[in-house]
């Protein structure tokens, strides 16, 4: 999700104080997680969308993104209609599909297409150790922030050095098959990864310790609030009173969902 390529470049999104986009998508994907109409769900997808197109980010890397996700959201729709009380619609063998859990169903899946597209558009706009210090300066734990930062920077690392002992397994003639001899090597290989992880984990401590690390990510950047981010907060503010009536007053005209 956060890729440095969605960092680059000039749309009001990447130019806003990181402080108040971070405070914009909490107050945007909270409000979206509350709401209880598809009609709603819908009006919050298309803000997602529109924000997203103001960011001008790369829509085909958002578009594999998205397919990612809802390849995990498909297997609601293996289970949830079949499993909620209401009206049946149709049945499979002895499950009956019923109209309330198609309909809960497709409400989870327009407000997780909807806070993906609010976090992508806000948070992936902005590069990871400049979302640390914007997180710092809005008084969040220092550890989780520096859990966040080391475990961005080392991720890649870490899957580097699980491709290399899985190049050295395939040298030595390993062959993924369905059989204990595979399950056996793919433990060993994760055993591995977690060990040598913990390793460098002990070294980049003491390296950082050495350097005079206290405890702290210090970042050159200064952030400063202008016209443009207070503009920005008031149209979150806007499209969050929108969503929030939305889901009170009644479905939208045109829309069948609305209870």
């Amino acid at each position: 999700m956060l890729e440095e390529t969605f960092y680059q470049g000039s749309s009001f999104l990447h130019r806003a104080d990181p402080r108040a986009k971070v405070i914009c998508v909490f107050f945007l994907a909270f409000a979206i997680a509350y709401l209880h109409k598809i009609s709603a769900a819908m009006a919050g997808l298309l803000v997602g969308l529109l924000f997203l197109y103001g960011a001008k980010l790369p829509p085909s890397k958002i578009i594999k993104r998205l397919i990612v996700v809802n390849a995990f959201i498909g297997f609601l729709w293996l289970f949830l209609p079949f499993s909620a009380p209401g009206k049946v619609i149709f049945s499979i063998w002895k499950l009956n599909a019923t109209v309330e859990g198609i309909e809960m169903a497709t409400l989870i899946t327009l407000k997780c297409n909807a806070i993906l597209l609010m976090i992508i558009s806000f948070a992936a706009s902005t590069p990871v150790p400049v979302l640390g210090l914007a997180l710092t300066s809005l008084r969040l734990p220092q550890k989780l922030i520096l859990l966040l930062l080391i475990s961005y920077r080392y991720l890649s690392v870490i899957f580097q050095e699980y491709n290399r002992l899985l190049q050295a397994a395939r040298i030595r003639c390993f062959v993924a098959k369905n059989n204990m001899h595979t399950y056996r090597t793919y433990a060993y290989l994760l055993a591995m990864v977690l060990i040598r992880s913990y390793e460098r984990g002990r070294r980049v401590y003491q390296a950082m310790l050495l350097r005079g690390f206290n405890g702290r990510f210090y970042c050159l950047q200064d952030f400063q609030l202008r016209k443009q981010d207070l503009l920005l907060a008031l149209g979150t503010g806007l499209c969050v009173l929108i969503l929030i009536g939305t889901d009170h007053i009644g479905a939208i005209p045109g829309v069948p969902w609305g209870a």
